[in-house]
């Protein structure tokens, strides 16, 4: 064997076009038929210039011809009819798509693909057109008549039910290799592949289930948010360290345990929401959603005051906490989102990582009585199936909850929330005070550089007053925290004499643009902070509650 022959055969295997087409769809990649619907076409070559890294040639060398505005406006008619078509695609797809599938295109390298402009060109322009043929999905509910965006919202609601997550692909595609969501917001700055669209966003097909729920939006150019920052009290007696023979999982090395959150039972809880409700109406004429933090609520009070609000028309979005049993299986942490458009609905999203908690913490909470300093204590909640919801509420306001530390871990969930870009991101929190300083600031302001969410944190009123961080003197009441594209971010502290928080928010619609030129005609919404009203119970009634 030749020095040459030797150095060819130890050369790594890189998939082709041909072979990495079967990979997403096995079989019909390559044939008329799976350009019937938009989604496939596009989960098939935003995931082939994803992996080649070729949707950098639409900001280096692309010549649109005869110009970028005529090519932009070409490509919105092709969307139009290649919407309106049926299982016909435009004449110039079928170009485009034979383009790829025929010819020594099919045998280039994936890997190699950004050296080849024409296929790359033809990846692009069909990225392009499929993206305006799905202007507008995920929000079918709400437009009568639409038959398009209509078949997209059944399809979103049919795989979230049989596939336990929702994609706009058809059954041509394999749905454990690619998922494609609707899409909020496009990244303004930088370049990925989440720059090139609009409407459509790339998923990974991981552990994370992404749901996608649509309501008929209601047309409001606000929405009023109660936020209740409860409970009002906590202290070092709320924590519990888990005996290790009681423990989920018996052979933790020594300097590991588990703790409990285990406040004694408030059983006023739904008379107290009543009452703050009665003082909000007082500063607003409506109440549209109610607000509670991580772990608020045990599952009774939770039922209590879902059935309250849905009969109220006021969504719920609340932490709820499930103690573990007799028997030593952890307990549960978890959020509900309940909405009572046309019927009560009801999601429920687990929190995806346990709360450790190291000796800083312990110090910062003032835990030292109940917790060793020494040791690290991981929460003692289960970690089961990991599910990611995006709520459509109006045209305008897409809401995506998260449970504490998936604000700041990337993984699992951050890929698919930059992807998606929710118009509003809220972070339920058992954390100390919300101020500009501190992680929860740090990374709102992540997610509103881009993909360009607006975000809302979240903490009680009680672990922000336990909290003794050293940058802070005394105690902080700032349970909230706000922070969008267009400003700095906004600690709202809540006053002595008050047990609750009135947030406005505001529809301020925007025009965005993708790296290949085209902007979405201004329909982009930025959900913006526009009132702060504090609400809540007289002072003799406080020192009830208190």
């Amino acid at each position: 064997m030749t020095a040459d022959a030797s150095h060819k055969n130890t050369q790594p295997k890189t998939m082709t076009v041909e072979q990495f087409g079967n990979y997403i769809a096995q079989d019909v990649w390559d044939k008329g038929e799976f350009l019937a619907w938009p989604p496939d076409i596009f989960a098939l070559v935003a995931s082939l210039l994803l992996k080649s890294g070729a949707y950098c040639y639409a900001i280096s060398g692309w010549k649109r011809t005869p110009s970028l505005v005529s090519w932009t406006k070409r490509m919105e008619r092709i969307g139009k009819k290649w919407r309106a078509g049926g299982k016909l695609a435009p004449p110039q797809v079928r170009q485009w798509h034979r383009t790829l599938t025929t010819g020594k295109n099919r045998q280039v390298p994936v890997s190699r693909i950004r050296y080849e402009p024409k296929l790359c060109e033809a990846l692009l322009e069909l990225c392009a057109a499929a993206d305006e043929a799905c202007q507008g999905v995920g929000f079918g509910m709400s437009r009568e008549g639409d038959l398009f965006l209509e078949k997209a919202s059944t399809r979103l609601f049919v795989t979230g039910e049989t596939l336990e997550a929702s994609t706009l692909c058809s059954q041509q595609i394999d749905h454990s290799a690619v998922r494609v969501l609707p899409k909020l917001h496009t990244p303004q700055s930088g370049i990925t592949i989440r720059s090139l669209t609009h409407h459509l966003a790339l998923c990974p097909a991981g552990d994370v289930k992404a749901k996608w729920a649509e309501y008929p939006c209601p047309g409001r150019h606000y929405v009023n948010l109660l936020i209740a920052p409860w409970p009002l009290t906590a202290s070092p007696a709320h924590f519990l360290a888990v005996e290790p023979t009681k423990a989920e999982l018996l052979d933790m090395p020594k300097e590991f345990g588990f703790f409990e959150y285990s406040p004694p039972l408030d059983t006023d809880t739904l008379p107290r929401l009543r009452r703050l409700l009665k003082e909000a109406h007082k500063t607003v004429n409506k109440i549209h959603g109610v607000i509670f933090p991580e772990l608020a609520l045990t599952e009774d009070q939770y039922g209590r005051i879902s059935k309250y609000l849905m009969k109220q028309d006021i969504l719920l979005i609340c932490g709820v906490r499930k103690p573990p049993t007799s028997s030593g299986k952890a307990g549960k942490n978890y959020l509900q989102f309940d909405i009572p458009y046309i019927y009560p609905t009801r999601h429920q999203q687990s929190k995806h990582h346990r709360w450790r908690l190291n000796k800083r913490q312990i110090v910062q909470y003032g835990l030292g009585s109940c917790l060793d300093v020494t040791w690290n204590w991981w929460e003692h909640i289960s970690i089961g199936n990991r599910t990611l919801y995006f709520v459509v509420l109006d045209d305008w306001l897409t809401v995506c909850p998260l449970i504490c530390e998936d604000l700041a871990r990337q993984d699992p969930v951050g890929e698919i929330v930059r992807a998606v870009g929710p118009n509003l991101v809220i972070a339920l929190l058992m954390d100390g005070p919300q101020l500009n300083s501190r992680w929860p600031a740090r990374y709102a302001t992540v997610l509103a550089d881009d993909p360009g969410s607006s975000v809302l944190t979240l903490t009680s009123v009680g672990m922000s007053e336990l909290s003794r961080p050293p940058s802070i003197q005394g105690q902080s009441r700032a349970v909230a925290l706000w922070k969008d594209a267009k400003g700095e971010a906004v600690s709202i502290t809540l006053p002595e004499r008050s047990t609750g928080i009135i947030l406005s928010l505001s529809r301020n619609l925007e025009k965005e643009w993708s790296a290949d030129g085209r902007d979405d005609g201004g329909t982009t919404g930025y959900p913006v902070l526009s009132g702060i009203h504090f609400v809540g119970s007289t002072p003799s009634q406080l020192k009830v509650l208190r």
